[in-house]
Parts: structure tokens; sequence; C-alpha cells
């Protein structure tokens, strides 16, 4: 088999006032191990931040650019994607490996991505294991309907040997890797994707499909973990439905939506979030959490539907 030479791997972050977990996201990077004869530099997009991230990241740059070299980029434009756009324009390597703002790396990660990726001439892209970790523990209604909910908390694991993608079986996007000059071709559809506070995702699914249905092909690397940190905002009721709420944006989105009767739409999303209230007070999770994705999901539909409309809401 020939091998694929890997000279220099960009490493990609976009940040939106997570100034201290960003601490801990960079800190795990730079203790990375880098196997000679091998370059890497993090490219880290500021969206905007107003607590602090961008003066931390000139200091943090200063002290620890022997071990890892940082650029700083900052977006005016709001939007996880735009930033994702804004880091491939500035990459300039061999490899891109796309992670978050609230992850901690192993030392071997980027060691585990270069020896499969060298190895594997066919494939365009990779992803590998994303481990949630609740620093204050997980709350017991989140771990009795895990399940359904792992998505919320980005958990990924297509086990532990290496497999093919599909469109049903892709990697999570706080941990893939991608041939630069691939992504280059392949920008993210800015219209999907987080923005401040909403929850909408999708954005690196688009980008795997749009690549399968062009003849690329990609591959899981089961050894390249990273832990992703839940802090106890997330882990809450009211997150968990907004992660819902974007993930009906998506629906509409990708033209999978349930029905287009906005006003049924409506009615479905109150009425679900109306047992989830009264039923989250005597019974047990599993019956009210699924009133409230379905509320959440509902809802996202009908704010995406009025939005094509051009309507307010």
């Amino acid at each position: 088999m020939t091998g694929r030479v890997v000279r220099h791997i960009d490493i990609a972050i976009c940040t939106w006032n997570r100034r201290e977990m960003l601490a801990g996201a960079l800190a795990s990077l730079c203790q990375m191990r880098i196997p000679t004869g091998v370059t890497t530099k993090i490219i880290v997009v500021d969206n905007n931040s107003t607590d602090g991230t961008f003066e931390f990241l000139k200091a943090f740059a200063s002290t620890a650019a022997e071990a890892m070299p940082i650029e700083i980029l900052k977006e005016s434009k709001q939007g996880h994607t735009v930033c994702r756009n804004r880091a491939i324009e500035s990459a300039r390597g061999d490899l891109i490996l796309w992670t978050d703002d609230d992850v901690i790396a192993a030392e071997d990660w980027l060691e585990r991505y270069l020896y499969f990726v060298k190895d594997d001439p066919g494939s365009s892209f990779w992803g590998s294991v994303i481990e949630p970790k609740f620093p204050t523990g997980m709350p017991r209604w989140i771990a009795e309907n895990w399940n359904e909910l792992k998505g919320c908390f980005a958990d990924r694991n297509l086990g532990t040997e290496s497999v093919s993608f599909n469109a049903g079986k892709l990697p999570y996007g706080a941990n893939f890797g991608i041939l630069t000059e691939v992504q280059k071709q392949y920008p993210f559809n800015s219209s999907l994707g987080r923005r401040g506070h909403a929850v909408m995702g999708e954005d690196e699914f688009d980008l795997f499909r749009r690549l399968l249905i062009d003849g690329h092909s990609g591959a899981w690397i089961p050894q390249a973990k990273i832990w992703h940190q839940i802090p106890s905002s997330r882990s809450s009721p009211a997150y968990v439905f907004d992660y819902f709420v974007g993930q009906g944006r998506a629906l509409v989105a990708n033209d999978q939506a349930w029905h287009r009767d906005v006003e049924k739409m409506k009615a479905e999303s109150r009425s679900e979030f109306c047992k989830y209230k009264l039923k989250r007070m005597f019974m047990n999770s599993k019956v009210w959490v699924s009133h409230m994705i379905r509320s959440g999901l509902a809802r996202g539909q009908w704010e995406a539907m009025l939005d094509l409309d051009g309507d307010q809401f």
C-alpha cells in the first residue's frame, strides 16, 4: 500500500465565550506528542467573545509558541460554520483536525490520526471517539435516558474496529480530520450550525454527506480519543430542550419535516410541552423526557418553517 505523506497538520477550534474551557482544551493540545518531521499549528477563531477570550488567547499563544504555534483569528459574523470557514481559509497544511473548545485531547491524539491517515490513502476524511465527561456528575434523569439523549452531549463511539463511513454512520464534529485540499473544496453550509445560544448542529453531517455523494470515502479511527467536558449549564432540561429545537430546525433544513402545517406543528409543540411539565412532577423520567423531546422537535420545525416563509414569530 502506498503511504500518504503528511508534513503539516492544522488543528482548528472555533470559540465563543468559553475562556475557561478553552484554556483546558489548549493545554491538552500543547501536551500532545508530535512525531519527528511533522509540524503543527492550532487555529483558533474567536466569534465575538466578550469574556476576555481574545486577550487570554494572545497571552496563551505567547507562552505556548515553542510547544505549539497558535494562530488567532477574529470573526465578527456570528455563527459556528462561518468561523469554521474562516479557519479553512487560513489552513495551509496537509490535514485539518477539527475539535471544540470544551474537549481534552489524549497525548497520542495527533499520533493516532497521523499513523492511520498515512496508511489510508483511499480516504479523504476520518473520525474517532468522543467520550462525554460530567465534572459535577451526570444527572440521574440523563443517565436513565442516555440512548435518547447522548447526541446532546456529542457521545460518539463506532467500536474498536475501523469501518467505512456511510450516510448513517458518520463521525461527530468535535473529533474528525479531513484532507486540507478536500476541505477547501467543500466549505461548511453557513445556514447550518450553532449561532450564539441557538443549538443547531448538522453542519458536519451535511459536509460528510456531500463528500460521500461526490465519491469521497471516510474511515473510523478507533484509538484517537478525546473527552468532551459537559458543564452543569449543559446538563439541564433547558439545554436539552434547546438542543432538540435545533434538531427540529435541522429536520426542516434537510427537508425531513414531519409535515408542513405550521399551526398544527405549534399545537403539537404546546401539547407536548404541557405534558412534559405536568408529568415531570409525578412520573418517571422515561415518560416526561419523551414529551420534552417531541415538544422541542416540533418547536424547531415550526420556527424554521416560519423563517423560510419570511414571517416573524
